[in-house]
């Protein structure tokens, strides 16, 4: 059989990991009331509305899977609103008990239905950021040209796009070209007798154990920074302020959202 490559990306949508958090609650009751509180919950589902969705959504290859982790004691409106806005999607919510980081993700990778491929492509997305319209393509397109030379498993990095500052009352901009990998659509395609997926290394770490492709070309990401960023936002290589009116054509043209939806996210994370 030839190459052939699935591609399934995983967002964690406030799914209460007992590890990989920076700050968590001491124990799982504590930390599922801290996660599913309704408004902290609003406010994750106006990120993820404004910027992942959408962008998922409006993909120009839209033959991908999709899963969403959630706790197994997430709120019923949650799920349903959930639900909802994943519907245009090949895409499911995959809900599981409080767990350790990674022993969650690879039991969320499980639940794939099989398929006959020769290859997975797993990649990741956070609920409060954004892929560019033709991320899925270009994994695929990039896959396939350097499964071509190795038998063993290799990351695709992409390491150019936006960052949005939602923390004062009007979003503010920056391109950044990254030194290091971004876990923002990272992926990993792996031969399918491989187990492990992209979520197995810290990304910043990622080529220290394995072969990575770094696409600097593209705009690929809009990665959002606010007072509710589990990680601080630092960057580790070129940055460059944008405009408004720069950055507004540039979330049009690649990220299916917009200008004043963005200052609608800042506005309410401000007061």
């Amino acid at each position: 059989m030839g190459f052939s490559n699935r591609l399934a990306g995983l967002i964690r949508f406030s799914y209460p990991a007992l590890s990989g958090f920076s700050a968590k609650a001491p124990d799982a009751a504590r930390l599922q009331a801290m996660l599913f509180a309704r408004p902290r919950l609003e406010r994750r589902f106006a990120l993820f509305e404004t910027l992942a969705l959408p962008s998922l959504i409006a993909q120009s290859d839209p033959d991908f899977e999709l899963m969403v982790l959630v706790g197994d004691a997430m709120p019923a409106w949650a799920v349903d609103r959930l639900q909802a806005g994943i519907a245009p999607l090949n895409a499911r919510i995959v809900a599981l008990p409080p767990m350790h980081h990674y022993p969650a993700i690879q039991a969320a990778y499980a639940t794939l239905p099989t398929r006959a491929t020769t290859h997975l492509t797993s990649f990741r997305l956070d609920d409060d950021d954004a892929l560019d319209l033709d991320h899925v393509a270009r994994l695929r397109r990039i896959a396939s040209g350097i499964a071509g030379f190795t038998a063993t498993p290799f990351a695709i990095a992409h390491n150019r796009g936006l960052f949005v500052d939602l923390s004062g009352p009007t979003p503010r901009f920056t391109e950044v070209t990254e030194k290091l990998p971004l876990g923002i659509g990272l992926a990993l395609c792996s031969p399918v007798t491989e187990v492990d997926t992209i979520f197995r290394r810290n990304h910043r770490l990622l080529p220290q154990f394995l072969t990575t492709f770094s696409d600097a070309t593209e705009m690929a990401f809009l990665r959002s920074v606010h007072q509710g960023n589990d990680s601080t936002a630092h960057t580790t290589g070129v940055v460059i302020d944008r405009s408004t009116a720069e950055a507004a054509a540039i979330l049009t043209a690649r990220f299916a959202t917009g200008l004043d939806a963005l200052t609608r996210l800042a506005s309410a994370s401000s007061s």
